[in-house]
């Protein structure tokens, strides 16, 4: 492609750059329902979601970006703003940039929302590249500054988050069925040493502590229930055909789904009095059905306050292709 061609690109999607759009509300307010759906796709027990005293529920931080997410045909809730904040993403499609992907996420939680909260969010496209050439194929790195309050506009989170809209390389997608589909039928790891849910207090530990492997099964059920629970409908997350399009192998993984179960991994370390305050991420070899993908973590750096003990974690977690996801984050437990 020329430069002048590029040129012509750029021209026609900085113009999104630094434009805040919103409010995009919620079609419900925060419920124990959908909480309940979002722990049984992604198997988090941790008893701070849902609480067997009668006491409301409290929302996975990961769950963050869920509540205001379009329906299945795509819509925002009725009263949110008609501006579509993916229109760079529909104009870089009309380009020739038609598959895209998250890549990565970097999130502060300034404190966990519960039962009947109303989320509402605004979105910022902050950045995009110059073109890039991939594995994937060539496309543009958009970043997009995420914001979400309550009801009382209070904002309990905001993020950044990466997506690469990308025309994929020739041949993207091919000559691995065969061998994708017998993967796809194989049975899951049976890695021994999964980690269980921690009910009691942060562990006590020194920097350098590594923390228990936790092995994930990839299953097709776990990435569609993953995608639904998320309220992320994309093609790709459950459509085979629309994902050899895109130049993958099979359907994949969403970032939400990733996100929830680098929190799992976490806070079922951690245990339920801890509260994760950031988590940072990028993604690499996509999660896909047949798979394993295991986790691993250590302890970065300690800090002890009179009123709080907080921990710094770097994780990762690899399957069968290599990295999939590596990236780091703070738990807190306050006195």
């Amino acid at each position: 492609m020329s430069e002048a061609t590029t040129d012509k690109v750029r021209e026609e999607v900085e113009r999104f750059v630094g434009r805040r759009l919103g409010p995009y509300l919620s079609y419900n307010a925060v419920s124990r329902a959908q909480i309940w759906q979002w722990c049984s796709a992604l198997s988090d027990a941790n008893p701070r979601y849902l609480p067997e005293n009668g006491a409301p529920a409290v929302a996975p931080p990961a769950m963050m970006q869920a509540w205001t997410m379009r329906d299945s045909h795509f819509r925002y809730a009725p009263g949110s703003v008609s501006d579509e904040p993916f229109e760079v993403l529909a104009v870089l499609r009309e380009l020739g940039y038609g598959a895209n992907v998250a890549v990565s996420y970097d999130i502060k939680f300034h404190r966990y929302i519960g039962e009947n909260d109303r989320v509402h969010s605004y979105s910022t496209v902050a950045h995009i590249t110059e073109l890039k050439q991939t594995a994937l194929g060539e496309g543009y790195f958009v970043t997009e500054r995420a914001e979400y309050f309550d009801q009382t506009d209070t904002a309990f989170a905001e993020a950044t988050i990466s997506y690469f809209a990308y025309r994929p390389a020739a041949g993207a997608g091919e000559g691995e069925g065969d061998s994708n589909s017998a993967k796809r039928d194989a049975p899951a790891s049976s890695e021994s040493g999964a980690l269980t849910c921690n009910t009691g207090p942060m562990p006590t530990v020194a920097e350098g502590d590594e923390l228990p492997p936790l092995p994930i099964p990839i299953t097709a059920t776990l990435i569609v229930a993953g995608a639904v629970a998320s309220q992320d409908f994309t093609e790709v997350h459950h459509d085979y055909a629309a994902a050899r399009e895109a130049g993958m192998n099979d359907i994949f993984m969403n970032i939400l789904t990733t996100c929830g179960l680098c929190a799992r991994y976490l806070t079922d370390w951690a245990g339920p009095q801890a509260r994760l305050e950031t988590l940072s991420f990028r993604l690499f070899a996509p999660n896909t059905p047949g798979d394993c993908m295991r986790f691993t973590g250590a302890v970065e750096s300690l800090e002890q306050t009179p009123d709080a003990r907080r921990a710094d974690i770097a994780f990762k977690g690899s399957n069968s292709f290599g990295l999939h996801v590596a990236g780091k984050a703070r738990l807190c437990t306050e006195h």
